[in-house]
């Protein structure tokens, strides 16, 4: 079984090519003969050279020319290795247009040839595959020297992923994916599913620069005997507003029934929720938008669910593994309810920390869990938690805080607990990677996945919302807008529809009419879709003189239209005919 140790370090300079004779050889063996006429640069000096070229389009991030030149892989995009043949040329005074024409040459030449992924047999970190660390000797109930994974219990589902894994070794493409709630052992059964394939084998992960970016881009290049691993299979397939995730499901279909490049087995992972939202048929309302078609066809027999908790023969066969693994034991004896995955993964202790949290760590926990449930990215901005967080205190309870009482409420959250991430923990950014402008925090899995769960949104204070029209990220206001509108939350979903408009989402103006419409509000959502109709948004145009029309306002309708025809407008005067017949 291939089974690793600690995260491989990566390398701040390039290494000469390792590869055998062929064109990726070429390839890394001309960048190579660059690097070292360049002086031999960091990867954060390239890095930097890319940002302040700015004909560079597109100018790569470290990521990118790390593994590129430090981790000898192919770049998913040919724009990329050109962009990195420049940046070296012009360091070692080269002409760059030259080797980035000769770069793009041998690019194409090794992605002809070489397929996408690592052999299996150096794939041996589970956690660089986000599988979830369990915990471990830090716990002080453990000795040293245990495995970093708990020895596998198999369950039910694991025979169910072993079929689909017998039918790619017989030379068809497939897919599995694994549902259940978080911490349940999804990602670690697709580790030990894929140990049972031969070394010839090759493994692909799709992430740079982003997982649907990554996944569309790549998988022209899959070639046969690779497994492609989704894991957290909503973030490929679920891109609102883009289509980039139907655009993902279609590919994936189209590989899967390619036979120049089967056999593949596309192993993933998904929550249940997200599941359901991309396997849900279009509502019978005529006009719906179907937003998954693809998605929902690829996904259509390949779902296999992980349950949350061990079963009586679960837990005999955990017994019989606890001899090797002293872990088990002290698992099975304190999970509750047979929920054996989610205590090695810390969750019982998660809850235990919120649930006892001084006011402030609790009011910043809250906050991050309400922020998670109304739509916020996984990344909280230091800024929108401070400001939240405040508003979920009493005044007797604020009255008592120290000035520094938000950097102990941090401090609390973060502080590790049996092995697992604390509550609330910052994201530090990779050596090399651009830092944000101020600290990001997230929020534990099973505590967002409680969150959801237990708490209401109707109920969050009034400055949580105020937070989140001041702080949020500006790309997730639409959908905070739209999450506070399903529960009824009006005047903060106008608040963060505004606060999307100004920062620069056009389309925001006719969310908040349709909402209002919905709610019934309907001389408001005119006024809405008009005002989004002033800035160009020429579909609310057609939505505003509708609602006119329906409301017996056709010579407002008109008279409207009119001046909108005057001002240039190219879609009024169809409309006016419409409204005018024979004039």
């Amino acid at each position: 079984m291939r089974n690793g140790g600690s995260e491989p370090q990566l390398s701040r300079v390039m290494q000469a090519p390792q590869v055998g004779p062929g064109p990726l050889r070429d390839f890394q063996c001309a960048l190579y003969e660059a690097y070292l006429a360049a002086d031999s640069p960091t990867f954060e000096d390239l890095a930097a050279d890319a940002s302040r070229i700015s004909d560079l389009d597109p100018a790569p991030g470290p990521e990118v020319i790390r593994a590129c030149l430090g981790d000898a892989q192919l770049p998913a995009q040919q724009a990329d290795a050109a962009a990195i043949a420049v940046i070296l040329a012009r360091r070692a005074a080269w002409n760059a247009d030259d080797f980035a024409l000769l770069i793009r040459s041998l690019w194409l030449k090794a992605r002809l040839t070489v397929p996408l992924g690592q052999p299996l047999r150096l794939v041996t970190d589970p956690f660089a595959l986000e599988v979830h660390r369990a915990i471990d000797h830090s716990a002080g109930q453990f000795p040293h020297g245990l495995p970093p994974l708990p020895a596998y219990v198999e369950r039910p589902h694991d025979e169910q992923l072993r079929q689909y894994v017998t039918q790619a070794l017989k030379g068809t493409s497939t897919m599995a994916v694994l549902i259940g709630p978080s911490s349940t052992g999804k990602t670690r059964a697709c580790w030990e599913a894929v140990q049972e394939l031969p070394d010839t084998w090759r493994l692909w992960h799709p992430i740079v620069p982003g997982r649907a970016d990554a996944a569309l881009t790549g998988l022209g290049g899959i070639g046969p005997h690779t497994v492609v691993w989704l894991n957290d299979t909503h973030h490929y397939l679920t891109t609102p507003g883009t289509g980039l995730g139907e655009r993902v499901a279609a590919a994936l279909r189209a590989l899967l029934r390619e036979p120049s490049q089967a056999p593949v087995l596309v192993l993933g992972t998904i929550w249940p929720e997200h599941w359901a939202q991309l396997v849900q048929e279009p509502g019978p309302q005529d006009g719906a938008e179907d937003s998954h078609a693809q998605a929902r066809y690829l996904l259509a027999g390949t779902g296999v669910t992980v349950p949350a908790a061990f079963t009586a023969d679960d837990l005999a066969r955990l017994h019989g593994q606890a001899a090797r693994d002293p872990r088990l034991l002290h698992a099975a004896r304190h999970a509750e309810d047979g929920r054996i995955t989610q205590y090695l993964a810390g969750a019982p202790a998660l809850l235990e920390r919120y649930r006892t949290a001084p006011p402030a760590a609790r009011a910043l926990i809250e906050a991050a869990m309400d922020a998670r449930a109304a739509g916020h990215t996984v990344a909280l901005p230091h800024a929108l938690l401070e400001a939240a967080a405040e508003s979920y205190l009493t005044d007797a309870e604020w009255d008592t805080l120290g000035e520094d009482w938000f950097e102990q409420a941090l401090a609390y959250c973060a502080a590790p607990l049996r092995g697992a991430r604390g509550p609330l923990t910052r994201i530090r950014p990779r050596r090399g990677a651009s830092a944000p402008p101020q600290p990001h925090y997230r929020l534990a899995d099973f505590l967002e996945e409680h969150g959801r769960a237990t708490r209401q949104l109707v109920h969050a204070p009034t400055g949580f919302w105020d937070a989140l029209v001041e702080h949020a990220r500006r790309p997730d206001l639409t959908d905070l807008a739209q999450s506070a509108g399903e529960r009824g939350l009006l005047a903060p979903a106008l608040r963060l529809f505004t606060a999307a408009y100004e920062a620069g989402q056009a389309d925001s103006l006719r969310a908040a009419g349709t909402l209002l419409h919905s709610a019934g509000h309907v001389d408001e959502a005119i006024a809405w879709y008009q005002r989004a109709n002033d800035i160009g948004d020429t579909a609310s145009l057609g939505l505003a003189v509708t609602l006119l029309y329906d409301t017996g306002r056709t010579d407002q309708a008109l008279a409207w239209l009119t001046e909108r025809a005057r001002q240039g407008d190219p879609a009024a005067p169809g409309w006016l005919a419409q409204l005018q017949p024979g004039q």
